[in-house]
């Protein structure tokens, strides 16, 4: 387990004693006072309640995750300065706006494109930071170049994510589509109460103070996390009550905190500091909870299966540390075993007189290096995030070209600039591509080969045609090739289907036909 997550779990429980004391240091200035900070103050508490859990049960550091729950105590803490009338708290609070914005920005592209690359991707990055920094830095200058460049951010931002959005479409409108239930069940849940509020209390202009900008920093912030989290039916696991106990559990606590408030005639503030005080202590709970199973995890090998509850928080972390410790066990055996003895080899090289051995040497370890390039590439392929898919793809059938390049086969490869593919899609269509490719450079005898790739409707095709002989009479069943074979149980386990077909005057055309679902793509990207 990295350290990282430790760090993260006592970040939180000192962030949360921060607001904490925050909170009673208004208590007692009596600067929070009135219903007019009640609907601030819950949501303050929704902010910081949602980003602690979520950075809780990010065990794997995911990127997004990551970024959601920092979001989420920025604007927590905003919303929470924005509510005293010091002059110093409220430039705090545009402070955080600024960054708050750019972070927006820049989780919503990050979600939506998982955190691959995409057409304007460093220049939008660029403008964005430097209008950030400039923004920033405005505020100590001038009050009007400040409000000039703020408001000139603000406009920026968002075209700039209606540019990218539109140069980027059809990955957008694929997203949207399969994420339309989510995203208007969201919406929905997080408008009406918005709307009864503000018909509540439209004769009190005092309680819709900043009514809007809640609206605007909540929706996208919810929308995600519906998306992120609609899969993550195992959370249940960690709550041992059913649902409608823990609702009655958290009812009778609300019931005897308020008559609690009532016997000592707590004013409004009172409550959320006692609810944060007990958050805080449940933040505590875990944390000692996680390091109290840090001795079983790191001696899972002793432990038998059945000595842990099925889905208890213990049993998934053990699970948790068993793919690190598989990760780190390879690592260890490339770094200490190969590598090393590369090492301990070229350094016997320069001790050889003769040149025919050094010339041996030098070979074999060329050759070496190579087969674990390739071993590596097979066990998680490299695709580069700062090449488009398009550019990733062709530099793997270049290397394939090079590879066998005695064959002096012409290759062609057509696919759209603006091809997108979800995770784990990407990782799919380069094995089996890179597997098409090589069979066809090594049994094919093709003096032409055409690869095409295109999405098409949802569904995702690629086709390899050649030139060459074709299948050879002693090998007319495809399922008798290791490569396709396992190409095929792929297929099978993605509702993708393989044709196989003759062309004319000779040669051979295989067409894979994969449907591409959205949804089972994100729960992938957030897990992985």
């Amino acid at each position: 387990m990295k350290k990282y997550y430790e760090y993260k779990q006592l970040f939180i429980l000192i962030h949360q004693l921060f607001i904490i004391t925050f909170l009673c240091n208004e208590f007692l200035q009596k600067n929070i006072v009135g219903t007019t900070k009640f609907l601030p103050l819950v949501l303050i508490t929704i902010m910081v309640i949602y980003g602690a859990y979520i950075s809780f049960i990010n065990f794997k550091d995911n990127k997004t995750l990551s970024q959601f729950s920092n979001l989420l105590f920025l604007t927590a803490w905003q919303f929470l300065l924005t509510l005293n009338g010091n002059p110093l708290f409220y430039t705090l609070s545009i402070v955080l706006g600024i960054v708050i914005l750019y972070l927006t920005v820049q989780f919503l592209l990050l979600f939506f494109f998982q955190d691959s690359i995409y057409i304007y991707k460093k220049e939008t990055d660029s403008i964005l930071k430097i209008i950030c920094l400039s923004t920033l830095v405005s505020k100590l200058i001038n009050d009007t170049l400040f409000a000039f460049l703020f408001s000139f951010q603000l406009i920026v931002s968002f075209s700039c994510v209606i540019f990218i959005f539109l140069k980027n479409r059809k990955r957008i409108s694929f997203v949207l589509k399969n994420e339309k239930k989510h995203l208007l069940q969201s919406a929905t849940i997080l408008i009406v109460p918005f709307i009864g509020y503000a018909v509540l209390f439209a004769k009190s202009p005092e309680h819709l103070s900043n009514l809007g900008w809640y609206t605007v920093i909540f929706l996208p912030l919810f929308s995600i996390h519906a998306i992120a989290f609609k899969n993550y039916k195992f959370l249940r696991k960690y709550f041992l009550l059913k649902e409608y106990k823990m609702g009655l559990l958290l009812l009778c606590c609300l019931v005897f905190m308020s008559l609690l408030g009532v016997l000592f005639n707590f004013n409004m503030i009172t409550y959320f500091i006692i609810l944060h005080t007990i958050f805080w202590f449940v933040l505590l709970y875990f944390i000692l909870l996680f390091h109290d199973t840090k001795t079983t995890m790191l001696h899972f090998g002793s432990v038998q299966p059945t000595t842990l509850p099925e889905g208890s928080y213990v049993q998934h972390l053990v699970q948790i540390a068993k793919e690190e410790k598989l990760k780190n066990s390879f690592s260890n055996y490339l770094h200490d075993e190969i590598l090393q003895d590369i090492l301990a080899v070229k350094n016997m090289m320069n001790k050889s007189t003769k040149q025919e051995v050094r010339e041996i040497i030098v070979n074999t370890l060329d050759n070496l290096n190579l087969s674990i390039r390739e071993q590596m590439q097979e066990y998680h392929p490299t695709i580069l995030k700062t090449l488009t898919l398009k550019e990733n793809y062709s530099h793997l059938i270049a290397m394939i070209q090079q590879k066998y390049g005695n064959k002096h086969i012409k290759m062609k490869f057509c696919c759209n600039d603006h091809f997108f593919l979800v995770e784990p899609y990407h990782l799919i269509i380069y094995r089996i591509l890179k597997e098409l490719v090589t069979n066809a450079f090594k049994h094919s005898k093709c003096t032409n080969l055409f690869v095409k790739l295109a999405l098409e409707n949802d569904e995702i095709k690629l086709i390899v045609k050649d030139n060459g002989v074709g299948l050879l009479k002693e090998n007319t069943d495809a399922n008798n090739h290791s490569g396709w074979a396992s190409i095929k149980e792929q297929l099978f386990l993605l509702n993708g289907s393989m044709s196989i077909s003759k062309c004319t005057p000779s040669g051979l055309c295989i067409t894979i036909l994969i449907p591409m679902k959205g949804d089972e793509s994100y729960q992938y990207f957030i897990n992985r």
